[in-house]
């Protein structure tokens, strides 16, 4: 049977390097994978695994493309994030702009974040990550194959 653990960046790391993903560390210690263009979800998609929160308790999964989304599709881009929030349980979606008084230039961010400040065992964590990189490719699918975008 599978044993909680304290949850740190060693069960991010273990994961993957179980799915054979090569990927980079920042100056905190987080994860960086990118993977290359992709024609079902037209953009390049990066993987950021990260340890959050005062005692690195919080772990967020978050992805984002290289598609960056112009002032006159923010309106459209919202609608898509909500219309997927809303019939899809994971990942969250939503339109990341830095100033909206003077940024012209948008991206979608696709993002998980659970506290696990009491533990996790780690088939439960590979499990959940997969499920929210897996979900990020399907929402860039539809985006782009039914959505145009």
């Amino acid at each position: 049977m599978p044993t909680v653990q304290k949850f740190d960046r060693s069960m991010i790391e273990k994961y993957l390097k179980s799915v054979n993903l090569k990927y980079l560390r920042d100056s905190d210690g987080d994860f960086v994978a990118q993977f290359a263009y992709d024609e079902d979800t037209g953009c390049k998609l990066t993987l950021y695994l990260i340890a959050a929160g005062q005692k690195n308790e919080i772990y967020v999964i978050r992805v984002l493309s290289d598609k960056r989304i112009p002032k006159s599709d923010w309106g459209r881009a919202m609608m898509l994030c909500n219309t997927w929030n809303d019939e899809r349980r994971w990942p969250k979606a939503y339109l990341h702009v830095a100033n909206p008084d003077k940024d012209t230039i948008g991206t979608i961010v696709l993002e998980e974040q659970i506290d696990l400040e009491k533990g996790i065992h780690q088939e439960l964590l590979d499990d959940l990550t997969t499920t929210i990189l897996m979900g990020a490719h399907l929402f860039w699918e539809w985006a782009h194959k039914e959505k145009g975008l």
